[in-house]
């Protein structure tokens, strides 16, 4: 059984760096590119688009009590339903006009020091307003201002979840609503990439030489880690220390740079 592990080596670090990065704000895509380049080689992306379904689900989980809520159709979940409409339009722009800027970045360390430099700012930002009174309720103007961010976490290397609880923070969200609704926002977003994935997967004969137990493997794996890392970044951002990620994501930033300028 040992023997089996190690050779999926690289199928569980995947599937750790999926669910630990998908999660906390430190940025998946730049992570599952730093990861790419060390192990020199790109992941199948049939696999990837596994690990993406699994953090799709830990989501549907974790925010199941306000989805069902979403589902009652009164006046609370139709406003709901249309600032979460606003806020995945410029997402799902940038995404469907820039593909191909944003995978001609993917390997580039010098944008991933950048994003992650980025990244940084951002959270640390969130310092600032943490200590405030948040009760404000969503409205289209701070919809639009979220979807604004949360369209920058296309690139590598900036963090989605990041984004989207910064700038919720920033709008005047409460701390937990803040995490909530950008957990919400998460799941149009990455079904709509899921959805285009698969036609990849499906037109590009990507399923042939695929062995499932690796996949049944490191779905479990990631599903039951991208459970605990929410359940994690819940936690923190309640005890105010949100902020604390900017600290990780200026060290792989500048890691990121001075790999590249050597």
């Amino acid at each position: 059984m040992l023997i089996v592990f190690l050779k999926m080596f690289n199928e569980i670090l995947l599937s750790i760096v999926q669910a630990a990065t998908e999660f906390l704000p430190i940025s998946s895509s730049g992570h599952l590119a730093l990861v790419s380049l060390l192990l020199k080689q790109q992941p199948n992306l049939f696999f990837i688009t596994l690990l993406h379904l699994a953090s799709l689900l830990a989501v549907l989980i974790f925010v199941r009590k306000e989805i069902l809520a979403l589902f009652k159709f009164d006046k609370a979940a139709r406003k709901l339903w249309l600032y979460l409409i606003i806020a995945t339009i410029p997402g799902a722009l940038v995404g469907y006009f820039l593909k191909d800027t944003i995978e001609s970045v993917f390997g580039s360390l010098l944008f991933l020091g950048i994003a992650f430099l980025f990244t940084w700012f951002v959270l640390f930002s969130t310092k600032f307003f943490m200590k405030k009174e948040h009760n404000k309720t969503s409205n289209i103007k701070n919809s639009i201002f979220i979807g604004i961010f949360q369209a920058l976490a296309i690139f590598p290397g900036v963090s989605r979840s990041g984004m989207t609880v910064s700038s919720s923070i920033f709008s005047g969200f409460d701390r937990e609503k803040a995490v909530k609704f950008s957990f919400l926002l998460f799941i149009p977003i990455s079904l709509g990439a899921f959805l285009f994935e698969v036609k990849d997967v499906v037109f590009g004969n990507l399923l042939l030489n695929v062995s499932v137990f690796p996949l049944i493997i490191s779905f479990i794996i990631c599903l039951v880690l991208s459970l605990l890392f929410l359940n994690l970044l819940f936690y923190i951002v309640k005890k105010d220390g949100f902020w604390l990620f900017s600290l990780y994501c200026w060290l792989i930033g500048i890691l990121c740079l001075i790999f590249y300028f050597l």
